[in-house]
């Protein structure tokens, strides 16, 4: 890979007048125009190449980082195509570069303010250069045009599972306000997800070449957010994930372009990969896949069945392949891949919620306390689309330097009362209750556990309580959702003017008012419902617990 730090980032000068580099990421409205900054009412030219595109860049000599300044787009006459209408400047004088600033959007780096701990932390820091919860990174594909345009124009998965869908290869870059990544073998793009396929809006999943990882992330997975009119509420979920000190993975906004074309306003998320069980999970101590323990992809989307977590049987035959997918061996075999779960699943079968010493046991075979902090999560959040309510969205991993299980959750779109679900606005005794009753259905880690075992009931009840008078108040929550929707809004409204329609499938047709008003109120779209604004469901939820 090639990555470039700006130097002109760190250099200062105890001069303010110095040559300037200034630096804008910019996709020009036909290949002849071009961009330039105006400084002092003066134009002057800004370079790309083939090399450096999106970003245009120019050294100004008589340039001084204490003048205003603006970027304008030309066109091959070098009139004015659009000019920014707000005015840029150093903020810090000595400064000799700009950032990798983007053309019409005044908020490059934010200062989003963080949400305490909980619980002390023993999972390395969430921020990185791709995972920078402060600024919006910007990502440039160059697939073949046709191979493209046929990939998205045929987004379902074949009806026979045994039949893999070839991914297409492109060029990709991802340039952020200070470092320019540049991946120098080409990417691998597929369509990723299950519900979010039938949308016209399509989630990615982009797997890099080898030894050429995007910062030690073989594959990342850009989130379409379709369902969530303020595309915060996933990013804020992982937030509090972070907060109780469970392992999930990192996420941060970015805007995508395909052929220097506008394509839409993402989550750029990490994957659940062995590089992530390293580093989220064993602080870089295994590094290799043949020493990582047995790792696990749950989900329910075939119809009626859930990875509910209840014993079916003694052979991997017992069990689907799509709702229970082994994705790292362990110490299974090849031909046996679930055998090490399905021993954990028998004792779940076999436990009595009754007996004593309940903590003591499950603490033997499971991490509890992260399991009941994600439950505690699920049920304040009203997430739906998770194990407790459904069965859906979680990785269980054995890790083989504790010794036990542990819960990593994962796909956080449909929070904060979206989805419009009734039966989430209840008590947590009631949280699903009727849903885990239905044949087949029952979800022993939550029925056992939390409903039928006293000591383990007090023991969720108290970190419920803790994690919600800590974190879970508009108080708390309020700035960082706050700053999130100054940060984003423009490109929000950006990717609600793409003109999707030629794509097949949905568009619940949110617009920049749907944005705001989701925030704070409910939104109803036909066919699509959310009963409460983020913070609305926020000051609901806390208010009904007790204290």
């Amino acid at each position: 890979m090639r990555i470039y730090l700006l130097s002109g980032l760190l250099a200062l000068t105890s001069s303010v007048y110095a040559e300037v580099t200034y630096n804008v990421i910019g996709f020009p409205d036909s290949k002849t125009n071009t961009f330039a900054v105006e400084i002092n009412k003066k134009l002057y030219p800004l370079e790309t190449t083939e090399k450096t595109f999106p970003l245009w860049s120019a050294k100004i000599p008589e340039a001084s980082s204490s003048s205003g300044y603006r970027y304008l787009q030309l066109n091959d006459k070098g009139g004015v195509v659009l000019r920014e209408k707000f005015l840029r400047a150093f903020k810090n004088r000595k400064l000799t570069a700009t950032a990798n600033e983007f053309f019409n959007r005044q908020v490059t780096v934010a200062d989003v303010p963080a949400i305490k701990q909980v619980y002390p932390s023993t999972l390395p820091p969430e921020g990185s250069v791709a995972f920078d919860n402060n600024q919006i990174g910007t990502i440039h594909l160059t697939p073949d045009p046709a191979e493209f345009k046929k990939m998205i124009d045929n987004p379902q998965k074949p009806t026979d599972p045994t039949v893999d869908v070839k991914a297409i290869k492109a060029g990709f870059k991802f340039i952020n306000a200070g470092n320019v990544y540049d991946a120098v073998e080409p990417v691998k793009i597929k369509v990723s997800g299950h519900g979010s396929r039938k949308f016209e809006k399509l989630s990615l999943r982009i797997k890099f070449d080898g030894d050429d990882t995007f910062y030690n992330r073989p594959i990342i997975k850009l989130r379409s957010q379709v369902f969530d009119p303020t595309m915060i509420r996933e990013r804020l979920y992982i937030d509090l994930v972070n907060s109780v000190a469970v392992p999930t993975y990192q996420g941060s906004y970015v805007r995508v372009f395909v052929n220097g074309k506008p394509h839409g306003f993402y989550l750029m998320v990490e994957d659940i990969e062995p590089p992530f069980l390293s580093t989220r999970i064993h602080h870089g101590r295994i590094t290799k896949e043949k020493e990582m323990g047995s790792l696990y992809q749950m989900g329910s989307h075939i119809t009626g069945l859930e990875a509910t977590m209840a014993w079916n049987g003694s052979k991997t035959a017992d069990y689907h392949p799509e709702i229970y997918e082994n994705k790292v061996l362990g110490q299974n075999t090849k031909e046996e891949p679930m055998a090490q779960f399905i021993d954990f699943m028998k004792v779940l079968r076999d436990y009595d919620p009754t007996k004593p010493d309940a903590i003591e046991f499950w603490n033997s075979h499971l991490d509890l306390d992260g399991f009941l902090r994600s439950m505690a999560l699920e049920f304040l959040t009203g997430h739906w689309d998770a194990y407790w309510w459904k069965g859906n969205n979680y990785f269980m991993y054995f890790n083989v330097e504790t010794k036990v299980w542990q819960f990593i959750p994962t796909d956080f779109d449909v929070t904060f009362s979206d989805g419009g679900r009734a039966d989430v606005d209840v008590d947590y005794k009631q949280f699903a209750a009727s849903r885990l009753r239905r044949k087949g259905k029952d979800h022993p880690l939550i029925t056992k556990l939390i409903y039928k075992n006293k000591d383990i009931a007090a023991r969720f009840e108290f970190i419920l309580k803790s994690i919600a008078n800590a974190v879970f108040t508009d108080k708390v929550l309020e700035p960082r959702i706050t700053a999130f929707k100054e940060l984003i809004k423009e490109d929000v409204a950006w990717d609600y003017s793409i003109d999707r329609s030629a794509q097949p499938g949905k568009n619940y047709g949110w617009t920049i008012s749907d944005f705001f008003t989701s925030i704070d109120k409910p939104v109803k779209k036909t066919g699509y419902s959310i009963n409460f604004g983020i913070r609305q469901w926020i000051n609901k939820r806390a208010g009904a617990l007790p204290k």
